[in-house]
């Protein structure tokens, strides 16, 4: 990670740990002395953190720290840090409700509309996770995981839909998942029979599976 990543990754915890907390200016001279960078990377790194919605940023009257409320909630890098952070529990469950109102649908529509590029995609994903499992490389099967529910997610053939991809593989990167294959199995098998009844089910199914295991984190 180079000095911008990693100031940038820096001050983003901050924020969502409460250290800079909502309202508290960030002065770029004070910035670079305590990341040893110059004015230019700690700008640059500010400006990241603005198109996130996490500081906002005014001529004379300097960059500001935001509230939660208006930071950008899909972006990759926030959920990473909220899932890494003191109330990482509550939004992990707001993640799985999210994926539990999302998925589901999108099984039953990738079964409906039977998109061969995104189906092999899963099937490919699928494969994967099989030769993740029995190596027991958990962070190959985090991977072939992620690529499972995206595709899962684009094969719906909603663009709407489609775009959801993003916080879902956000939140699999960030708090990977037990090494399950059934269900996983079993909505693979219902979508590419074109049952989408049973592709619905078997997706909610295949998340109440996993709502323990992230009922459980800190």
């Amino acid at each position: 990670m180079n000095l911008h990543a990693r100031i940038v990754d820096e001050l983003g915890r901050l924020i969502v740990e409460g250290v800079l907390g909502d309202g508290q200016p960030l002065v770029p001279e004070e910035l670079g002395r305590r990341f040893s960078a110059s004015r230019t990377v700690v700008r640059e790194a500010l400006r990241v953190l603005e198109s996130k919605g996490m500081v906002t940023a005014r001529p004379r009257v300097g960059t500001w720290t935001l509230p939660p409320e208006a930071w950008d909630a899909i972006d990759p890098d926030v959920i990473a840090w909220r899932v890494n952070g003191p109330d990482g529990r509550k939004h992990l469950h707001e993640l799985l409700e999210l994926r539990l109102t999302i998925e589901p649908q999108a099984a039953r529509l990738a079964a409906r509309h039977r998109r061969p590029g995104e189906l092999s995609a899963m099937a490919a994903a699928y494969a994967l996770m099989v030769d993740a499992v029995e190596r027991q490389d958990t962070a190959a099967f985090h991977d072939a995981d992620s690529e499972f529910h995206a595709a899962l997610i684009r094969a719906s053939g909603n663009a709407l839909i489609a775009q959801l991809q993003v916080p879902v593989v956000a939140a699999l990167r960030a708090h990977g998942e037990p090494l399950e294959l059934v269900a996983h199995s079993r909505v693979l098998t219902l979508v590419l029979a074109k049952n989408a009844d049973g592709a619905e089910s078997a997706s909610r199914r295949l998340l109440e599976t996993v709502a323990p295991y992230h009922s459980a984190a800190p």
